[in-house]
């Protein structure tokens, strides 16, 4: 990011970015404002820095959607999940892994979570914590992957072949995604719809430009939940 910043062209009046919520990282933003550059966080958000707006969904709502989902999905039995988790180092998939945990202890305590690996959004150590959360748990009931890894899950899943399909419910409407839906290898995915991000993130970064407002209100973008039967067009 450092690098990123430094690259800047100093005619640059706004600028968007997608950090982890770190203290070198906020001193970096916060120099980036008191440069007079505007300043957006996008699909995960970092409290700490002086942004003028965060585009994105609620996080924590978005795991809690999760939970939800699982929870009904699953219909009152009683077992053991996994957790794929990209890093917690992002505040986005530290509140959805919340949000996630805070619903199954308030409505199905019936689920555990048993398994919680951080894979730095990697696919191969994914894939590697999926086979070991199988072989373990015979009868893993679901696995919930918080950040990117997906294609791992999927390609543990496909490998393992286990007698009965834990319910997999992941982030993010991809090309890869929308194959697994299609072949039923994922149940659901809980969408942040990137283009609508990206337009939002340009409208508000206009728009602080234009205000003498150093903060603008805070308005979250509304996640889509996408089946097999509702994928969209691309």
């Amino acid at each position: 990011m450092q690098a990123a910043v430094e690259n800047l062209s100093l005619r640059a009046n706004g600028v968007g970015v997608i950090a982890i919520d770190h203290p070198r990282t906020r001193n970096i933003l916060r120099e980036i404002v008191e440069a007079g550059i505007r300043l957006v966080t996008l699909v995960s958000d970092v409290p700490g820095a002086p942004r003028s707006a965060y585009v994105g969904i609620d996080n924590r709502v978005a795991g809690r959607t999760a939970a939800l989902l699982m929870g009904r999905f699953l219909g009152g039995r009683r077992g053991h999940l996994a957790m794929v988790v990209g890093s917690r180092s992002y505040r986005g998939h530290e509140e959805r892994e919340m949000g996630f945990r805070s619903v199954l202890s308030e409505e199905f305590p019936n689920l555990t979570v048993t398994s919680a690996v951080e894979i730095n959004d990697e696919p191969d150590i994914s894939y590697r914590a999926t086979m070991k959360a199988l072989h373990n748990e015979p009868e893993l009931l679901g696995i919930y992957c918080v950040g990117a890894g997906r294609s791992g899950v999927a390609k543990a899943l496909l490998e393992a072949k286990p007698q009965r399909k834990p319910v997999f419910i992941c982030h993010d409407l991809t090309r890869a995604t929308r194959g697994y839906l299609v072949d039923d290898l994922l149940d659901v995915v809980i969408d942040q719809n990137a283009r609508l991000i990206a337009e939002q993130s340009v409208i508000r970064l206009l728009g602080s430009i234009a205000s003498s407002a150093p903060y603008l209100t805070r308005k979250f973008i509304e996640p889509r939940l996408i089946f097999k039967e509702n994928v969209p067009v691309q």
